[in-house]
This record gives structure tokens, sequence and C-alpha cells, in this order.
């Protein structure tokens, strides 16, 4: 049992240190090196954990997989419209970039892939979802699809800018993107500045 408790102990930490290496350099440049040297193993013990980059590249995947289904049923069953339905969302995303270091890097893992993958990641689709959901046709100002790619744009181009690699305060300027969003919306639902 303490063999058990040790080797799980050791993926845990092979996977923090995997996040961190794909983090700081993406999944290209990550150096499997590096994150053997962050864990005290050596780069065999290591692949008694995981395979191949892209075997650890995987399992951090699937935890950002998780992370969304879970703050996505959260939010779906939010009784608010559409735009805060969004905004909620994509400030918990935020706030999950911030404190948990697999889901950032899965995130840019994601994102990174994106760019050259013939289909969209499934983030953007879930919120297009999520908006379609929660589009009662009445208030908007967006349609559901703007509205969705707002959110996808707010997110991705926060996370993009971000100062650092941790992307500390992302939170922060996601809530602010979404204030001047609702604040311009105000203006345009009331004709005034």
């Amino acid at each position: 049992m303490a063999k058990q408790a040790r080797s799980l102990r050791t993926h845990e930490l092979v996977l923090d240190a995997a996040a961190a290496e794909f983090v700081r350099h993406g999944y290209p440049r990550a150096n499997l090196q590096h994150v053997a040297a962050r864990t005290g193993l050596t780069k065999g013990a290591l692949y008694a954990h995981f395979a191949s980059k892209e075997h650890l590249a995987r399992a951090l995947t699937e935890h950002l997989d998780q992370v969304v289904d879970e703050l996505l049923a959260r939010h779906k069953d939010a009784d608010l419209p559409a735009n805060e339905q969004l905004r909620a969302l994509c400030c918990a995303l935020a706030e999950r970039v911030e404190s948990d270091v697999r889901f950032n890097a899965a995130l840019r893992l994601v994102m990174d892939e994106a760019q050259s993958a013939p289909e969209p990641p499934r983030l953007p689709a879930d919120l297009r979802a999520l908006a379609a959901e929660g589009d009662d046709g009445l208030t908007e100002p967006l349609s559901s699809e703007s509205l969705a790619d707002l959110a996808v744009v707010i997110l991705v181009g926060a996370y993009y800018t971000a100062p650092d690699p941790e992307r500390r305060g992302l939170a922060e300027r996601v809530r602010g993107l979404w204030d001047a969003v609702d604040g311009r919306q105000a203006v345009e639902e009331t004709g005034t500045l």
C-alpha cells in the first residue's frame, strides 16, 4: 500500500512539473529532462509514469476537459441571461488558470494546438452551446454566436496578453473586460454616454 501511495504522489508530482514546463515553453519547446530535474527523477523513471511528452500533454488536457465540464454544468443551471452565464464562466475559467497550473498548461496546449488543427478546440464550441441555451431572444443585444465569440476573445486574448506565464491577475483582467463590454451594452441600450 505504501508503494502505491508513493507512486501516486510521484505521478502527481510529474504532472505538476510537466504542467509548469508546458506553461513556460509550450508543447514544442517543453523538455522532459527539465521535468525530470524538477521532480528529482531520472528521465527513465519519468517514463515509467508517462511513456512520452504526448502522454503527459494528454493527461493535462483530460484534466482541462473535466474542469470545463464541471464549470459548464455549474453555469448552465444558473438562472441568468446568456451574457451573465458566459461572464461567470469566463471569470471562473480565468480564476482556475491562476490557481491550477495543470489547467493553465492544458489551456495553453489546447490553444497552441488549435492554431494548426483542422477543427476548433472544444472550449469555443462549449461556450457557443451555453450562449445558445441561454438565448431568450428578447434582451440580448448580441446574437448567441457573437456573444460566445466575444467570450472566447476575452478569455483567450487576456490569456495570451498576460504579463507572465503563470497568468497572475488574469481573472481580474477578464472581469475588467466584461465590465467594459457590459458598460458599452448599457450605453447602447440607453442611448446615452
